[in-house]
């Protein structure tokens, strides 16, 4: 006999969190175009990606599950701009003026794209999973990326003014994208890994 879905997903979601694949857990980067950087990215504490790389555009989403702990923190920029990052979900703001590492928070439990925008100083924006202005866009940077003494599970860059999406560096402003478990959430896998394994067990008696 098969193990109920919902059993099955709870099963699959906790195992997800007690390995090596819970830096993804909750989140994911929908690529909706490619690029080739005409100009370097080369923030301190990166590698330098050179002109002629690839980047994929796109946008973050929250694929749960249950509510999660989703930070943003403010990694460094290189612009000739004066650009700014909103978490429009709780209002809160990361600025070019903010020590590399200030970090801002919300709960997030709606699956979909979260709910952040890029703003270049021209007023330009790059809304995640919305409208970009002309010459701007969101790149993914990376995945699972160490900077510092952090792992970030996304890493996201901004091009505020390049003429078109499809040109520049992506790193007129970047951020660490990570999202934990808040408690509820982890009981409920908790309770659904008991399930399992008390469905399991009486399978076993029969």
């Amino acid at each position: 006999m098969s193990k109920p879905f919902y059993l099955h997903n709870t099963m699959i979601a906790a195992m997800m969190l007690m390995t090596g694949g819970a830096a993804h857990a909750g989140l994911s980067f929908v690529v909706t175009d490619t690029a080739t950087r005409t100009e370097a990215f080369n923030i301190a504490g990166f590698a330098t990606l050179p002109t002629g790389s690839a980047v994929s555009l796109g946008h973050l989403d929250y694929t749960g599950p249950g509510a999660q702990t989703v930070t943003y923190t403010y990694l460094g920029q290189e612009s000739g701009f004066i650009d700014k990052f909103y978490n429009t979900l709780s209002g809160a703001k990361l600025l070019e003026s903010d020590a590399i590492g200030t970090s801002i928070s919300s709960v997030v439990s709606a699956a979909g794209p979260l709910s952040f925008k890029f703003e270049g100083d021209t007023g330009k924006f790059a809304i995640n999973g919305g409208h970009w202005n002309e010459g701007t866009s969101i790149g993914l940077i990376g995945t699972n990326m160490l900077i510092g003494s952090t792992t970030y599970a996304y890493v996201l860059g901004y091009n505020d003014s390049a003429g078109t999406k499809h040109l520049g560096d992506w790193d007129d402003f970047v951020v660490g994208v990570s999202a934990v478990p808040e408690p509820e959430t982890y009981a409920m896998l908790l309770v659904g890994l008991g399930l399992v394994g008390f469905s399991l067990s009486k399978q076993k008696k029969r």
